[in-house]
């Protein structure tokens, strides 16, 4: 309820009301139960304000990308430009939308048209595409599914992978740990492995830093 009244005009009322019913609903007898329920109805409309969500953070990328900035890194950053730089195009010939709707409510309703399938993460973004999905394609075609699995992905390899700016400090961190923990006396196997992954880290914090350079 919180994600719907934040895109609401007094939305913080509607908030108010909504955790007096979870509240009442909390100390409840189990005649009634069904007020718990799982909706369909309530539940794809939490995913469209999810989208919409998102979309609005993407706004300040959108504004970075209007200025000519590289604001992403990674196997699907040519693909997420590209989606941004479609999407400014359409905000600069919107001239009668623009005068009906505020810039962010435009560029927020034409984010969410053009990157309806991404997922935003912690350590990446998902452009989400089945078929180049790494997370998905490493499973048996019968047992694959039509999401991402956000805790299988393989950021700095999928095509689907974007990193931004704010991905940077966990990835700065996740290198400083794999240092120290290479200075403990490890079987050759772990240390290779660490080895492999913190050049992995390494090559995706260059881009970073790259990005930077450019910004």
């Amino acid at each position: 309820m919180a994600v719907i009244a934040a895109q609401e005009p007094d939305g913080e009322i509607a908030l108010g009301i909504q955790l007096k019913h979870a509240a009442r609903r909390a100390l409840a007898n189990r005649t009634t139960l069904a007020y718990g329920k799982p909706d369909a109805r309530w539940a794809k409309e939490f995913d469209n304000q999810l989208q919409a969500v998102a979309a609005k953070k993407l706004v300040t990328l959108l504004q970075a990308r209007r200025a000519g900035q590289t604001i992403a890194v990674g196997p699907g950053a040519a693909r997420f430009h590209a989606g941004l730089d479609r999407v400014n195009k359409a905000v600069e010939q919107s001239i009668g939308l623009r005068a009906q709707i505020a810039d962010e409510r435009l560029e927020i309703t034409l984010l969410r048209e053009e990157f309806a399938d991404l997922h935003l993460g912690t350590i990446n973004h998902c452009l989400w595409n089945a078929p180049t999905a790494e997370c998905q394609n490493q499973l048996p075609p019968d047992q694959r599914g039509t999401t991402p699995l956000l805790g299988a992905c393989q950021p700095s390899r999928c095509r689907n992978s974007v990193l931004t700016v704010a991905h940077e400090r966990i990835w700065r961190m996740e290198e400083a740990d794999l240092v120290e923990f290479l200075k403990k006396k490890l079987s050759r196997p772990l240390r290779e492995q660490a080895e492999n992954r913190l050049s992995e880290v390494r090559s995706t914090n260059l881009q970073f830093a790259k990005m930077k350079e450019s910004a």
